[in-house]
């Protein structure tokens, strides 16, 4: 499973269980967020998922993941899975850690100068 509208789609249902989602253009490609916190983005560089630091090392254990790296330095909490090895079972797991760790997170207040522009905007 490798269509990115229906990852996408997969990983939005299960974060609008516990509010309020947007896409936003983010690292590339699209990002789901919950509350104004980024879940997950998917890019040509993989799915990146925000997994929490509690979940980082046995989620980084599993097939098919990698750390996520800003110039050069490893992100605890955020990973990269390859969509090519998603089935349907594995990419509810997978979305399903990222949204748990989102949704207890606090809502972000919303922004009052220009951001990232949402991509249901014109």
């Amino acid at each position: 499973m490798t269509d990115d509208e229906t990852i996408l789609g997969v990983i939005e249902t299960l974060a609008g269980r516990h509010g309020a989602t947007s896409r936003i253009a983010m690292f590339g490609g699209t990002a789901v967020l919950l509350g104004g916190n980024m879940v997950a983005a998917l890019s040509p560089r993989g799915l990146l998922l925000r997994v929490g630091g509690d979940r980082h090392d046995a989620a980084l254990a599993r097939p098919g993941t990698r750390p996520m790296e800003m110039r050069g330095k490893p992100m605890r909490g955020y990973l990269y899975v390859d969509p090519a090895g998603l089935d349907a079972a594995s990419l509810d797991g997978w979305a399903q850690m990222a949204v748990d760790y989102v949704a207890s997170l606090p809502a972000k207040a919303a922004r009052r100068e220009r951001g990232p522009r949402r991509m249901d905007e014109s």
